[in-house]
């Protein structure tokens, strides 16, 4: 198969160019085509796929980044390619990051994982991978960052520590800055009462999800499940995290402004809550 000449544009430019030609690409030609996968990003070995999004294939890590690309850029008051710096907080193996080749800006990821973080400084040359300890200050100065991204990572902290790195994060981030956060709220929780496959991927009992469920309707409007998971240490709980639009706007409200918060926003599933730094 021979590339166009349009296509080979699009992937020349990748994420300095248009935002959804250059998703698609990564979808079709940079995917399936040989010519075209030279300007796509490397992908990582399957068990850190595995790690970060179940999937073992090159085809679901790929639309798991373009998913969540398109979620947070529809969600986002910038266009994700206008920033100038962007924090990826809990970046993973870099389902995101891949999706910013060619990105003009500062890419910077943050993990605590450290086979992520190697294969990541090894293969994606265009981000900034750091390496982080739980509940230890990030390593930037204040006001850096005019955007932070972060998915499927306050999903699964204590409230202790969502505290601790929304401080964190506040300290980081440029005032007027935008944050692109997703959480646990209503919609994932009712697919996870509702729909057996969605309950067996969270590993959670039922018990703690009616416990959620209350929480949500008449309680905190926040529930935490340690799960004691594969990133569980005594530094760091890991588990299921459950909240609700009231908590952000009373409790992230004291760290930022709150503009939004798009219901199952990535995968109709995680709530995309969109803030903005003072």
């Amino acid at each position: 198969m021979t590339l166009s000449h349009a296509d080979a544009d699009v992937g020349k430019a990748g994420m300095a160019g248009e935002l959804e030609p250059w998703l698609a690409f990564n979808k079709g030609p940079g995917l399936l085509d040989e010519e075209g996968r030279q300007y796509v990003s490397a992908f990582p070995p399957a068990d850190l796929m595995e790690l970060t999004t179940t999937e073992r294939t090159e085809i679901a890590f790929t639309e798991h980044g373009v998913t969540c690309s398109r979620a947070l850029s529809a969600a986002s008051p910038v266009p994700l390619n206008k920033f100038a710096r962007i924090l990826d907080f809990g970046c993973g193996v870099g389902r995101l990051a891949r999706m910013f080749k060619g990105f003009s800006g500062e890419y910077v990821g943050v993990d605590v994982h450290q086979q992520s973080i190697e294969w990541m400084q090894g293969a994606l040359p265009y981000v900034e991978a750091y390496q982080t300890t739980p509940r230890q200050p990030l390593p930037f100065p204040d006001n850096h960052f005019d955007c932070v991204v972060s998915i499927s990572v306050f999903t699964h902290m204590n409230e202790a520590d969502q505290r601790f790195y929304l401080s964190e994060l506040k300290r980081v981030t440029k005032s007027g800055g935008t944050l692109l956060l997703t959480v646990h709220g209503y919609r994932a929780l009712s697919r996870a009462v509702n729909e057996e496959r969605i309950f067996q991927m969270m590993n959670t009992p039922r018990e703690e999800l009616e416990l959620a469920l209350t929480s949500l309707a008449d309680g905190s409007g926040f529930h935490f499940y340690n799960q004691m998971a594969h990133l569980s240490s005594e530094a760091y709980e890991y588990g299921i995290t459950f909240s609700n639009r009231n908590y952000l706007q009373r409790v992230w409200g004291e760290y930022f402004n709150v503009l939004n918060v798009v219901a199952g926003g990535i995968h109709d599933f995680q709530d995309i809550v969109v803030l903005e730094a003072r």
